[in-house]
């Protein structure tokens, strides 16, 4: 099913780790790129990871928990250089960043319908024309999707994300500006707040994620206390698990700052009262925490 060397980030979403950690199992050889403390994977670190029979290459365009953009330009290029297939994980950026595939030489990306307000339970598996080697089928049957995916699809589904993606062409510059003043207000407001760190990079980021850890709070117990306010605590795919984000570990995080992150998030509904809601109810609550006995 593969042969070669694969490589991949040590940040990346479970939806490429997971397979990434069974094919190391089947004897695979693959490699987990360390991200820097600012949470990007360099052209750098894939290059010294690099070696004669490396076939693959997977990277996120944009990290889910931390919103770093990474330098996928940079990353195709340098792959495309060295004849290795790139696939990039772009179910973060979709409807975020902009993206031209007619100019960059990324060969697979993956999408997901639902992070640009389409269905649920829809994605995309984008194949560049001529790849080769060809990939091989993934879901054996009748024949469908050009052999690459068999079974009869949901096209209802496949509508729903087509008009999903329109409208999020149609809506870009509302969106993206909107995006940039809810997401300033909302970061301005929590670096506000005493003990807060941002992690991940300040300006190589989308504005409408912000991870943030709280000195001497633990994420749990504020994630629990702030009932009223949809965050998270690492992947919202990930979230029946309390243990410690393998994003914030894994660039660089002690235990204890990984522990008390918590991951806000604004999207097109989001309005000023909104943030400035949250953010009250963030500080009241990290008061209460830190000093009991003020509540």
């Amino acid at each position: 099913y593969f042969e070669g060397h694969f490589i991949t980030s040590a940040i990346e979403h479970k939806a490429v780790l997971d397979p990434a950690n069974y094919l190391q199992k089947k004897g695979v050889a693959v490699s987990f790129v360390p991200a820097f403390k600012d949470g990007l994977v360099t052209v750098e670190a894939i290059e010294r990871a690099v070696r004669p029979d490396t076939k693959l290459i997977s990277v996120m365009y944009v990290n889910n928990e931390l919103g770093t953009i990474n330098p996928i330009a940079d990353i195709a290029a340098f792959a495309a250089s060295r004849g290795i297939a790139f696939h990039v994980d772009a179910a973060q950026a979709v409807g975020k960043v902009k993206i031209d595939l007619s100019s960059l030489p990324i060969d697979l990306m993956s999408i997901s319908a639902h992070k640009f307000y389409g269905p649920k339970g829809i994605g995309a598996l984008y194949i560049r024309r001529g790849m080769q080697p060809a990939p091989l089928a993934q879901v054996h049957g009748g024949g469908h999707e050009r052999n690459f995916r068999s079974g009869t699809l949901a096209t209802h589904q496949i509508a729903g994300m087509g008009a999903a993606a329109e409208l999020a062409r149609v809506c870009w510059d509302r969106d993206q500006s909107h995006y940039r003043v809810l997401g300033q207000r909302l970061l301005e407001g929590l670096l506000s707040i005493e003990g807060v760190v941002l992690n991940g990079s300040l300006e190589h980021r989308l504005p409408q994620v912000a991870n943030v850890s709280f000195h001497g709070v633990s994420g749990e117990a504020l994630l629990t206390a702030l009932a009223g306010i949809a965050v998270s605590s690492g992947s919202a795919c990930n979230s029946a698990t309390m243990k410690p984000s393998h994003v914030l570990l894994g660039i660089g995080a002690d235990r204890a700052r990984a522990d008390s992150a918590l991951r806000f998030s604004i999207g097109r509904p989001t309005v000023e009262a909104d943030i400035d809601k949250a953010l009250d109810e963030v500080r009241s609550t990290i008061q209460a925490l830190r000093d009991p006995a003020s509540g």
